[in-house]
């Protein structure tokens, strides 16, 4: 579902969760769009706020790396673990931002 954070099922543990940024009318499909989350202590360099927002899940801090959105099989998105719905305005901003460069 759009804007909910799951635990990503893949092996890469890098990203420890994926934020689903993809339109629910198109639900039929076997894959959603994602954007990854990195735990901000992960991160040396300061990321531009502006493309790389940070939501807090469970009152830690993670940096959505939206220049690393990726489709994924959408059979690894079986753990949800909260909601990004209260970063909506930033999560589509940085995605207008990466593809329209305002």
């Amino acid at each position: 579902m759009q804007f909910h954070i799951y635990r990503n099922g893949s092996k890469n543990k890098n990203y420890p969760y994926l934020v689903d940024v993809q339109s629910n009318l198109v639900d039929l499909l076997t894959t959603r769009v994602v954007i990854p989350l990195v735990h901000a202590s992960y991160v040396q360099a300061k990321l531009a706020e502006r493309i790389c927002p940070i939501i807090e899940i469970e009152g830690e801090s993670f940096i959505l790396m939206t220049h690393e959105m990726a489709s994924v099989d959408a059979a690894i998105l079986r753990e949800e673990v909260g909601s990004a719905l209260p970063w909506r305005a930033e999560i589509k901003g940085a995605i207008d931002f990466l593809f329209d460069g305002f």
